[in-house]
């Protein structure tokens, strides 16, 4: 059982930055999406145009500049709706499925389940899923739907995220 009054839940400074770093890094897989995968992504115009600057974009300054600027943007976007667009494309069905099974498979309350999701995929990290996890389970705590869906959603974001970082490397 967990003391909930030896917990603070605002998200940490360090998680912030990490969760955008993640989007930064996300951006060159978009970067290098096919047109036709492109015009599938639920994006704004704006952001589908700067995402396009970032694909003709030769000086490694400037690249840089620039998808630091489209990790930004998705975090303005629907990041969720976005994540999961670029997961779809970037895998197969048979992948899709089996990397989705973590987020049922993930609990709080699992260390060994956590020490193999983080093992199995390098670009995740053990603090960074436990609190998506502690979330989860302050929702179940507090009774508040809301809030237990927006958990699931940012947990199931982060399992693509770090699924596809993990491909990258």
């Amino acid at each position: 059982m967990i003391d909930w009054s030896e917990h603070d839940m605002r998200v940490s400074r360090t998680e912030l930055k990490k969760a955008h770093e993640r989007l930064q890094m996300l951006s060159i897989p978009l970067a290098s999406l096919s047109k036709k995968q492109l015009k599938k992504l639920p994006a704004s115009e704006y952001f589908m145009a700067e995402l396009m600057a970032l694909a003709d974009i030769t000086s490694a300054t400037a690249r840089i500049r620039q998808t630091k600027r489209v990790g930004k943007l998705i975090s303005e976007e629907n990041r969720h709706e976005l994540v999961k667009a670029l997961f779809d494309a970037f895998f197969a069905n048979e992948q899709v499925s089996k990397i989705e099974s973590w987020i049922e498979r993930l609990n709080i309350n699992d260390e060994g389940t956590l020490k193999q999701f983080v093992k199995q995929y390098k670009a995740s990290e053990r603090n960074s899923l436990y609190q998506l996890l502690l979330w989860i389970e302050y929702a179940k705590h507090t009774q508040d739907n809301e809030l237990m869906a927006e958990a699931k959603q940012d947990l199931a974001s982060y399992i693509r995220e770090v699924a596809i970082l993990t491909e990258l490397k």
